[in-house]
């Protein structure tokens, strides 16, 4: 199934073996008999896979058949501890998604490290898919919407949005600070597809 999975996304994307060598630290060889079913790999390995192609544990492990709708799980369950969780992050933002061992989640949750002072550094508003919620950990922000005026939230405020709406998070107060967030959408793979537009961002910026 992992073999399968790790096929589809290279045909998707027109990547070479070579090329997710690159992206995750794997042998071709060894990305070769995964894809072939010829070996299993170890957990090491599969964390690799996700963090190198961006893709939780979840959707390697159990993805939904191509073209169908995710089935209807009951008791599902994900535990992340002192924070631990997959990593996004440039001199603005910390990201950590967390609970990525479950797949098609319609809620994702993450906490955030705010850096950024100013709009001028992460190049204004963003929007995506659905709605969201934010909580303060630690410090302040403010928070910037294309709708409404700024406002500033400080530690145990927060603040529910639509997120197609223009927003940014911006540390207020001259020291970073940390949020939970929790994104929702009834859209497939809401996970990937914020990772996605995540990661095009980031990838903006360093250019």
């Amino acid at each position: 199934m992992i073999g399968e999975v790790l096929r589809e996304r290279r045909g998707h994307h027109g990547w070479t073996l070579a090329d997710v060598a690159e992206k995750t630290g794997i042998s071709k060889s060894t990305l070769s008999k995964i894809e072939n079913d010829l070996i299993s790999p170890s957990y090491q390995t599969i964390i690799q896979l996700c963090s190198g192609l961006d893709i939780e544990i979840g959707d390697l492990l159990a993805p939904s058949p191509s073209g169908q709708e995710p089935k209807q799980l009951m008791g599902r369950r994900s535990v992340s501890r002192q924070h631990e969780g997959l990593v996004m992050e440039d001199d603005n933002y910390k990201y950590v998604y967390l609970c990525t061992d479950i797949a098609h989640k319609r809620i994702v949750p993450m906490v955030i490290d705010v850096k950024a002072d100013s709009l001028n550094r992460v190049d204004g508003l963003w929007t995506h898919v659905g709605e969201e919620y934010l909580y303060v950990l630690k410090g302040s922000v403010t928070l910037h919407t294309s709708l409404y005026e700024e406002t500033v939230l400080n530690t145990g405020d927060s603040v529910y949005f639509d997120s197609t709406m223009g927003h940014a998070y911006i540390a207020a107060g001259g020291e970073p600070a940390q949020l939970l967030v929790m994104c929702s959408s009834a859209t497939p793979n809401l996970a990937q597809t914020l990772r996605e537009l995540l990661k095009q961002r980031l990838t903006a910026k360093s250019k």
